[in-house]
């Protein structure tokens, strides 16, 4: 019976056996074998690998250092953004008063309400000369601060106050007799 060839019986040959070893190899381990033996960096010598070695579109920005990509060409500008949330208010001044004088629709000396604090009123005796009564806590002519709101081509200077009756601050135009233009000016008593 050891002869015996019948069928679902097959012979085992040199070629099954070889491909059976292969194929075990192939898939458990094969790829380990292929691993082991992969080329790193560090054996690669510095200026061998050039751009024709590389796959083109391959490689990825993140592959070179910071500067070595040159910038393209700067885009549109986009829309604007929508505004910001509103600062929080600032800490209080410590002037004892402030404001804005400008001319009202007459040509009178006013100051603007929301950008005033303890000047109540002002007037105008002569051309070029502003009267400003001393606000609440003042009783001599200390020095003011005053500055255009930029549309004053003229110099404006407080001068001593006999004009103004001695009871607040003289505003006089140095450089011209003329009122004020739409600019007005800040004053501040610090």
């Amino acid at each position: 019976m050891h002869g015996d060839k019948g069928p679902g019986r097959r012979r085992l040959t040199y070629a099954n056996v070889t491909s059976t070893v292969a194929l075990m190899i192939a898939v458990s381990g094969g790829t380990a074998f292929a691993a082991s033996h992969l080329i790193t960096g560090k054996q690669i010598a510095k200026g061998t690998i050039t751009a024709a070695n590389v796959k083109s579109h391959s490689l990825l920005a993140s592959n070179f250092k910071k500067g070595q990509i040159p910038a393209g060409r700067r885009g549109a500008a986009g829309p604007q953004g929508p505004a910001g949330a509103a600062g929080a208010p600032g800490a209080a001044g410590t002037a004892i008063a402030y404001g804005d004088l400008g001319v009202n629709g007459n040509g009178n000396p006013q100051f603007d309400a929301t950008l005033t604090k303890g000047f109540s009123s002002a007037s105008s005796p002569s051309a070029g000369i502003y009267c400003i009564p001393y606000p609440a806590g003042v009783s001599t002519n200390i020095p003011l601060q005053i500055s255009d709101n930029g549309n004053e081509t003229a110099q404006w200077n407080q001068v001593s106050n006999g004009q103004c009756g001695g009871s607040g601050y003289e505003i006089a135009n140095i450089t011209a007799a003329q009122g004020l233009s739409g600019g007005g000016l800040n004053i501040e008593v610090p």
